[in-house]
């Protein structure tokens, strides 16, 4: 990434292009300790070009503004609602992750719920969530307070709404939650909303992407912050990719994730990545794919507006790789439990394998926490450590 000028600004170095327009500067974090340089910008996503997102929804730090674009997303909220609307009536429901504004709780409650139960693990949200239900005694809505794999229910669900989706989509750690309360909180043969939760994968040129500009919008700042914190210390976090669609994809896409949440199936299968156009290649992007119920719509999230950002994994090499149709992106995705035991991380091994048969091997590696700091080109364009 090119340089600028330095222009000291109290505790961010703003740089300044030639034309004295806005461009990247750094700005000081704190994390675990440490005092971080982090590259931003002003209006990064300003006429809808490609910006970072650091991947917020694996931990506990959810504000209003995060619950206000959830609350917002229309597409999200019509394949829940119509889900809630069929299965809901004359059931006992709970939902897990109720958040402050209890949405589908009460709706379940509207659509003729027998009782919910609600479980919300971050405090505050949950005493809001109490309030809000004690203003409705129309209906039988009791909200618990705690994780999901430590409270208890008075009786047993035959539906759960349990929107623990990520951006990749168990990255949140839904799939073992889910396995814990089907064991102990519902009926047998008991509805799970959303049923099928899976991830897609399609190999892109992020540096060209961005025209090779690294940088985070520097109102997404603290939120890179609060992550790090969570996680105890520097690591290279996830980042999202907003305003991208399948005009950025340089291959055939392929699921290498594959949730089937009423059934507790999990597979993560091995993919192979056709090079459809001519150009660097430098990691994979991810996606979700959704189904509320079995046979509803998919919410593909590379192709709608939504809350569920599609999320960039950078290969382990130095330097972007050329690729041409008719190479081959072969991989393997591997996932294990990070240290906290429920949250997954994710690597991809293989090869790029060139048309005449020559093989680059590739690795791709997506933490929750931990691990190396500026391991990835981007997490070193990203970040430097303070003086």
């Amino acid at each position: 990434m090119s340089e600028f000028p330095v222009v000291a600004k109290g505790e961010e170095q703003e740089h300044v292009g030639a034309k004295g327009g806005s461009a990247p500067f750094w700005h000081t974090v704190t994390a675990g300790g440490r005092r971080l340089r982090l590259r931003v910008k002003r209006d990064a996503a300003l006429g809808g070009r490609p910006y970072l997102w650091p991947s917020v929804g694996e931990y506990p730090l959810y504000d209003d503004f995060l619950y206000h674009v959830m609350l917002e997303d229309e597409p999200r909220n019509k394949i829940f609602r119509d889900a809630i609307e069929a299965r809901a009536p004359h059931a006992r429901v709970l939902e897990v992750g109720c958040g402050p504004d209890l949405l589908w709780s009460l709706y379940a409650a509207e659509c003729g719920a027998r009782s919910v139960r609600a479980i919300e693990s971050i405090p505050d949200s949950a005493r809001r969530a109490t309030e809000l239900a004690a203003k409705k005694p129309q209906f039988d809505i009791e909200v618990l307070s705690g994780e999901a794999t430590t409270v208890a229910v008075p009786e047993r669900a035959g539906v759960c709404v349990a929107e623990l989706v990520g951006s990749i989509g168990g990255a949140e750690g839904m799939a073992a939650v889910l396995d814990d309360v089907r064991e102990r909180l519902l009926t047998p043969g008991a509805a799970v909303i959303p049923a099928v939760v899976g991830t897609l994968a399609a190999a892109v040129g992020l540096q060209e992407l961005l025209e090779g500009e690294f940088a985070v919008d520097v109102d997404f700042s603290d939120y890179v912050a609060e992550v790090l914190a969570c996680a105890g210390g520097p690591f290279d976090l996830r980042m999202c990719v907003g305003n991208v669609d399948r005009s950025a994809l340089r291959s055939s896409e392929g699921l290498v994730e594959d949730l089937q949440l009423e059934e507790g199936v999990a597979r993560f299968p091995a993919v192979r990545l056709d090079i459809t156009r001519p150009g660097p290649v430098d990691g994979l992007l991810l996606w979700l794919t959704m189904r509320c119920t079995p046979d509803g719509p998919v919410l593909d999230s590379l192709e709608t507006v939504t809350n569920w950002l599609p999320v960039y994994v950078p290969f382990d090499a130095p330097e972007p790789v050329e690729a041409a149709p008719g190479d081959v992106l072969a991989l393997e995705c591997a996932v294990r439990p990070a240290a906290d035991g429920l949250h997954p991380e994710y690597t991809f091994t293989g090869a790029l394998v060139r048309a005449d048969g020559r093989r680059m091997p590739l690795s791709a590696h997506s933490p929750y926490a931990g691990g190396p700091f500026r391991a990835s080109p981007l997490h070193r364009a990203l970040f430097a450590e303070e003086a």
